[in-house]
């Protein structure tokens, strides 16, 4: 059995007595048991029963049966997890263990498609409205396939109706369903409730989703305990709620993505903007079951490889109608500021300005509270930004600094030549003083705090309106006030609003993380579900001085193909992730770590940098052999964190 205590990554023998064999809860793989471990009463589960027992050593007893726990092969999953990410087992098996005693399990019925949705076309229900066009949702769920070859990557407008592809994926049995949200998860299961379906919404109905139909969840719910899987779906499989933020840093779509792999179940990886990680995952089911692309026809690492499966996995990306996916996608406006007068002031711009007295219901985003580091020409308005990756520079003293290399060099821009440059300076406080008096009407502060009114006339923020627990406040009624901002939470506290603005995207845009590029997109993506698809009249503000970046030629045009292009050869080009491997290695006991990685069998096919700011990081573009690496590494007592692939890097 494994204790749960993650420092004790180990398994003890138990003597299994016979009243407890025979209780009302049956012992077996996964059951959460108690023991003594040195005087100490620790809860772990059963690991393996009949195991050979030791000679001449008298076993200690188990203390007592708690529950049914972790089905076998979720067990079997941690394991794999624990490798993947550089953890314990006792980490995934906590989170795949019911917050809750339970003490059985109701029974599992073979599930019949036809009982849940109708084979005829003319039977379905009319709560399934097609978010696919000509070819319908079923359409695409049956163009997957199961087996080793998956998953499929499915591009869905961020306004269509997600339905469809739950239903498709009912038609051929027993479905695991993730989403970023809570709420999301709750809507959806209602959906399938109210139609009829048996649906567990993971992990508060834990013990029902091991006999469900449809098992519905956010990041937990890839450990639910379902029995054999026949389609996983995970919608928004590029957000960043999937990853867990302590390490081990595991990602639920990858968990799901496995899932299915053992199962031989279908796997759609959904969303508006398909992540290079998903063309990875899916390029290497396009390249046949037994292929890493990673790897040459001689098992070494092959750069070339890996942009061949990924261009293979994006020729199969199964997208609907064009005017469909664009009728998906609100209109988004590009505001230049370079061509904006200068009086018009640092964060609004003439288009802003209108829009702020516009009278619906505006949401402007600043993901800034403090002073920026941005400096942008006041000749001509070009932002100053790194040759080679592109990120904003910093301005220090007349000089100009890059984030990644460290290289120091005048303040002269490259446009114009001119040596005078201003900063952008005001966070969200003092952005909605001004914008108050510019509106002549009251503005909601939201940052990730209780919500807070501005002004003289607004009065006090009511109750609940945007709080950091994370309830939304439903869309203003009349006399309320209709104007925000916030940081990128205030996209998270509304229901619907008639347009969103960006007050600076191109601190998003150059962001010194390699997936700079990925966030302020999902950003678009959320904006986008603010104010409804293109018919709906509602409009997405962009103020940037980039007006051509790829992200946002993408989001204009409703189709993110040629930015994945793009995005895919620089990280290729930068060996960033998911092109190469990355695990961030910090804390007290890093340093002993990193030495007993150099010392390590594979050390010569590690790239070890650091340690910057306490951190180092270690880097390899063959995936396998750095996770063996990583395992094989003697762990020293004391703090350590092993970040694998983190999101934010």
């Amino acid at each position: 059995m494994l204790v749960d205590e993650p420092a004790i990554d180990r398994e003890f023998t138990y003597l299994l007595p016979p009243e407890l064999a025979s209780g009302r809860v049956p012992v077996s793989v996964g059951t959460i048991v108690r023991v003594v471990l040195n005087r100490r009463r620790l809860r772990g589960w059963v690991t393996e029963l009949d195991a050979p027992l030791p000679a001449d050593l008298e076993l200690a007893p188990i203390s007592s049966v708690v529950g049914v726990g972790p089905p076998p092969h979720v067990v079997d999953l941690a394991r794999w997890a624990a490798w993947r990410w550089a953890g314990t087992r006792a980490h995934f098996l906590r989170t795949a263990s019911p917050d809750r005693v339970v003490k059985g399990l109701p029974a599992t019925r073979p599930v019949n498609p036809r009982d849940v949705v109708p084979d005829d076309p003319a039977d379905t229900p009319e709560w399934v409205s097609d978010a696919f066009g000509a070819e319908s949702a079923a359409d695409a769920v049956a163009r997957s396939v199961g087996g080793d070859r998956l998953p499929t990557v499915v591009r869905l407008g961020p306004c269509a109706d997600e339905l469809p592809l739950v239903v498709g994926a009912l038609r051929h049995g027993r479905s695991l369903v993730l989403v970023p949200t809570v709420a999301w998860a709750a809507r959806l299961s209602g959906r399938l409730r109210e139609a009829g379906v048996t649906t567990a919404l993971a992990p508060r109905d834990w013990a029902g989703a091991a006999a469900a139909h449809a098992v519905v969840g956010t990041r937990a719910a890839a450990w639910a305990p379902c029995e054999s899987l026949d389609t996983v779906i995970v919608f928004d499989e590029h957000d960043e709620a999937y990853q867990e933020e302590a390490a081990p840093t595991w990602n639920a779509r990858d968990v799901g993505v496995e899932r299915a792999r053992r199962d031989g179940a279908r796997c759609l990886l959904v969303g508006p903007m398909p992540s290079p990680d998903a063309l990875v995952l899916g390029g290497r089911a396009a390249s046949g079951p037994d292929a890493d692309p990673r790897l040459d026809a001689d098992g070494h690492a092959d750069p070339d490889s890996l942009a061949g499966a990924i261009a293979v996995a994006a020729s199969t990306v199964i997208t609907a109608a064009r005017p469909v996916e664009r009728e998906a996608w609100p209109r988004l406006q590009i505001s230049d500021r370079r061509h904006d007068d200068p009086a018009t002031g640092e964060w609004c711009g003439e288009a802003l300005a209108e829009l702020l007295r516009s009278d619906g219901t505006v949401v402007c985003v600043l993901n800034r509270t403090g002073r920026a580091r941005l400096a942008y020409c006041a000749s001509c308005g070009e932002l100053a930004r790194s040759r080679t990756s592109g990120r904003a520079l910093r301005l220090e003293r007349q000089q100009f600094t890059d984030p990644d290399s460290g290289d120091v060099r005048p303040a002269v821009c490259e446009f114009c030549g001119a040596m005078r440059f201003r900063r952008a300076r005001v966070g969200v406080k003092g952005v909605a003083e001004e914008m108050e008096r510019l509106a002549r009407r009251p503005v909601t502060q939201v940052v990730g705090e209780p919500a807070s009114r501005v002004g003289t006339g607004a009065g006090t923020a009511d109750a609940g309106a945007g709080t950091s627990s994370g309830r939304r406040q439903a869309r203003p009624q009349a006399g309320q006030a209709a104007l925000y901002i916030g940081t990128e939470a205030v996209l998270h506290r509304l229901h619907s609003a008639d347009a969103v603005a960006f007050v600076d995207f191109d601190q998003e845009l150059t962001a010194p993380r390699y997936r700079a590029g990925e966030e302020a997109f999902a950003l678009l993506v959320r904006a986008a579900r603010l104010v409804g698809p293109r018919s709906g009249g509602g409009t997405i503000l962009v103020q940037t001085r980039l007006p051509n970046h790829p992200v946002l030629t993408a989001a204009a045009g409703a189709d993110p193909s040629d930015w994945l292009r793009v995005e895919i050869e620089r990280r290729s080009a930068m060996r960033q992730p998911p092109a190469s491997t990355w695990a961030l290695v910090s804390g007290a006991a890093a340093p002993r770590y990193v030495d007993n990685l150099s010392a390590g069998l594979h050390a010569a096919e590690l790239d070890i940098a650091g340690p910057a700011d306490g951190t180092w990081r270690i880097r390899s573009d063959d995936q396998v052999l750095m996770l063996d690496a990583l395992a094989a590494a003697e762990r020293p007592s004391g703090r350590l964190r092993v970040a694998v692939d983190p999101l934010r890097a």
